[in-house]
């Protein structure tokens, strides 16, 4: 069986490179960073034959689904640069350094997002590892995510997974980890602390495209890219206990490779209600859900093949 992407260790054995893009990032204009992150993307991909071999997969994936029929060229190293680019934003969003003007928001479900919020209704926003899953809870931090007041995020996801990275962002803004909640950390208790922070006009995020370290054996199989995955139950099923609002989100930079970027903002609300559930239908209603996100993550897969960030087999669970 093929490693998980919680088996693999973090990439970067030490901080100082995340350090010295975090100084650069500070006192250089993002295209000038942008340039100099060039050469080592270069270098990541000479020396990570296990992300070049999972980006090709996931590719060729692609390829067969669509029949070669893509809107975008793909290209190995062309997503590996994007990946190094997202790693700038993210910085760059948690020191203040992407104003809301660099965000273009799209016309779908974006205004009803913005209204709940500005009405006080708290929402559960799912996202993904497609393009820069922590765009939004950035900028949230500074009021610039479309409403004009601090709207306090919360996102769930494997904190130890990425250690350094966090260390670092934590160091830039103790937001970053005053917000965020380990999966292996929710208890029953901690679904109604979240419930109270949705009915207090708070948001809180999770991300569908990864099973859990910890619940291997809880997943709701379905055809991904015309192929069977295995997707984290527990997530769903956190939005059937949250009986809250659930908008699919995604953030993603116009061309993978650019020196200007141009962020967009794609929000879609779930029509999947839990708020008159019966405990029979609630699985059911949970599947839905999930595949309902899978039609999602699909779409903008096939718009924006090179933002893939999942570097492992992500089908190999599911054979």
């Amino acid at each position: 069986m093929d490693r998980q992407w919680f088996d693999e260790k973090e990439q970067v054995k030490t901080s100082f490179p995340l350090l010295l893009t975090l100084g650069l990032v500070k006192v250089l204009p993002l295209p000038v960073v942008s340039v100099i992150i060039f050469p080592v993307a270069f270098f990541y991909y000479l020396f990570s034959k296990r992300a070049r071999t999972e980006i090709r997969r996931f590719q060729n994936q692609m390829r067969t689904f669509t029949g070669g029929h893509l809107p975008r060229k793909l290209s190995t190293y062309r997503t590996l640069f994007s990946f190094s680019l997202c790693l700038v934003e993210r910085i760059a969003g948690w020191i203040g350094k992407i104003d809301e003007e660099d965000i273009f928001y799209n016309d779908d479900d974006i205004d009803d997002y913005w209204e709940n919020l500005e009405n006080g209704q708290g929402c559960l926003m799912l996202a993904s590892h497609l393009g820069n899953v922590d765009l939004l809870r950035s900028l949230s931090t500074f009021s610039r995510a479309g409403v004009d007041k601090v709207v306090p995020v919360t996102v769930i996801m494997e904190i130890k997974s990425s250690e350094k990275f966090n260390k670092v962002l934590k160091s830039i803004n103790p937001d970053y980890e005053l917000t965020a909640l380990d999966p292996t950390d929710i208890t029953p208790e901690t679904i109604i602390s979240l419930q109270e922070k949705i009915k207090n006009g708070e948001i809180v995020v999770l991300t569908g495209d990864r099973i859990s370290a910890h619940s291997t054996n809880r997943f709701i199989k379905t055809r991904f890219l015309g192929k069977e995955a295995n997707f984290p139950y527990g997530v769903f099923l956190i939005a059937a206990l949250l009986e809250c609002p659930t908008y699919f989100c995604f953030g993603l930079r116009d061309e993978a490779v650019m020196l200007r970027p141009v962020n967009a903002v794609y929000m879609h609300r779930s029509d999947i209600d839990f708020t008159d559930c019966k405990r029979s239908e609630r699985d059911e209603r949970i599947k839905r859900l999930c595949e309902n996100y899978v039609m999602m993550l699909e779409k903008y897969c096939m718009w924006f093949p090179n933002q893939w960030y999942n570097f492992f087999d992500f089908w190999s669970e599911a054979e």
